[in-house]
């Protein structure tokens, strides 16, 4: 059987597409598992609560051991109920132990560690000259597009502005901040209900009570108001939008988080906004 001269060529067309799409792929997927493999190296400086079981509470002065968060106590008889039934839900073994000192032997970069119980939240934060820095930049100084879970390069490295945000990559191999988006339903919440942020001088825990798909131009992104009547009123019009339910009430004087990843629409961002406490 006879080939035509043009079904030669498009016969070799498609199998150099074919080719050069394998090589994309075997590329991409390199550079996922070398991401992983050097994450896995950074966490080896970070003890999980199973492996330490000292437990001091949130916002201490040393983060030399992990902590348990202390949720306020519900008002009525429902509450209670609603509060006892989630204890059965609630993944969570409290915060890891980090020793910053080798880290930012590292990197100085690095400002803080985040986990999540149950999921693969459990990487470094950093903090650049601005945010296209570590983008694309793992915390170890590496180019890689897994890029770092980096803090807001406006944003106070102690955490102390009245909004800080967290941004990391929606990776399709579900690393860094793909799980966030696990927080359209309830019962990842309910699951899930706060996350650690650990840094050099204090162990936070991120008491969640929203999390919602946003346009890049809202006013989730403030990080300072002018009066404490605007935070407040800020932080309720952020709790109405939520798509879980949480029980978690801001109160005035408490710093917020925001975490912010990416969604298949390149205009909006998901963010899962906690109180830092």
């Amino acid at each position: 059987m006879k080939f035509k001269k043009q079904e030669i060529v498009l016969m070799v067309i498609l199998g150099l597409a074919v080719v050069a799409s394998l090589i994309i792929l075997f590329l991409v997927f390199r550079e996922y598992s070398v991401g992983d493999i050097t994450y896995r190296g950074l966490a080896e400086y970070v003890f999980l609560p199973e492996d330490e079981p000292t437990e001091p509470t949130p916002g201490q002065e040393d983060s030399s051991g992990p902590g348990t968060a202390e949720p306020e106590a519900p008002d009525s008889e429902a509450e209670i109920q609603e509060e006892e039934s989630k204890k059965d839900t609630v993944i969570d073994t409290g915060a890891p132990v980090v020793n910053f000192t080798e880290l930012q032997q590292q990197n100085p970069d690095i400002v803080g560690w985040i986990y999540s119980a149950g999921t693969v939240i459990n990487y470094p934060v950093v903090q650049g000259k601005d945010n296209e820095e570590y983008l694309y930049r793992m915390a170890n100084g590496t180019d890689n597009r897994c890029g770092s879970i980096f803090l807001d390069y406006q944003n106070d490295r102690d955490f102390q502005d009245t909004n800080s945000v967290i941004n990391g990559h929606n990776m399709k191999n579900g690393s860094m901040f793909a799980s966030l988006l696990g927080y359209v339903t309830q019962e990842y919440y309910d699951e899930h209900p706060r996350i650690w942020l650990v840094t050099p001088g204090k162990t936070y825990s991120l008491e969640l009570f929203a999390g919602f798909v946003t346009e890049l131009e809202s006013d989730v992104w403030k990080i300072s108001f002018t009066t404490e009547e605007d935070f407040a009123a800020w932080k309720s019009e952020m709790a109405r939008r939520s798509y879980f339910k949480s029980t978690v009430v801001p109160k005035a004087d408490e710093k917020v988080v925001t975490l912010s990843t990416c969604t298949n629409d390149d205009g909006t961002r998901f963010v899962v906004m906690g109180v830092l406490r």
